[in-house]
């Protein structure tokens, strides 16, 4: 069977973080799209796979990203039975250009930015605290607390390019 518009929706967003999206729409053509998209497989070991949350279409349904040349097939493994199609990075690339705006795209760069920033300051260690513990409580549980902050930032981010095929409902 063939990929439905959901499929190909699912496929995309699913395939990047908010970093990767953003790295994906500056880049200038074609080729540095599909050398990009050979990194991504390469650091993801050839084979990326992720499973459908509840209330997505096919819910519990494993998803495979397999990569070829140009683009990558994507396969569901539903219980109606698989679907699977080529995706090409031109199509990921106009289906993410469809929904970016200048104001999409600031807000994407400045959460991204933000995320970056504020994992630079993490100190690995207790190091200037007396102790683990103070290092905990001083340090990292308001460092991580914030982190979580900016990472669903980038995510709603996200979400206004590449909305999911199902609206999922707010964390709060």
């Amino acid at each position: 069977m063939k990929l439905s518009d959901d499929d190909m929706q699912m496929a995309v967003r699913d395939f990047v973080s908010p970093v990767q999206l953003l790295e994906f729409i500056d880049l200038p053509d074609g080729l540095a799209r599909a050398e990009w998209g050979k990194r991504q497989f390469k650091e993801r070991e050839g084979r990326f796979t992720v499973r459908r949350l509840d209330g997505e279409p096919d819910a519990g349904a494993l998803t495979v990203w397999t990569p070829e040349p140009g683009g990558f097939r994507y396969e569901v493994e539903a219980s109606r039975g698989l679907r699977a199609g080529y995706v090409a990075w031109r199509e990921v690339h106009e289906l993410a250009g469809q929904r970016v705006t200048a104001v999409r795209y600031g807000a994407l760069r400045e959460a991204v930015d933000r995320v970056r920033r504020h994992q630079e300051l993490y100190i690995p260690c207790p190091g200037p605290y007396a102790d683990p513990g103070v290092w905990d409580a001083q340090f990292y549980r308001p460092w991580s607390r914030r982190g979580m902050t900016l990472q669903v930032q980038a995510a709603v981010a996200l979400d206004a390019i590449l909305p999911p095929a199902v609206a999922h409902p707010s964390l709060f």
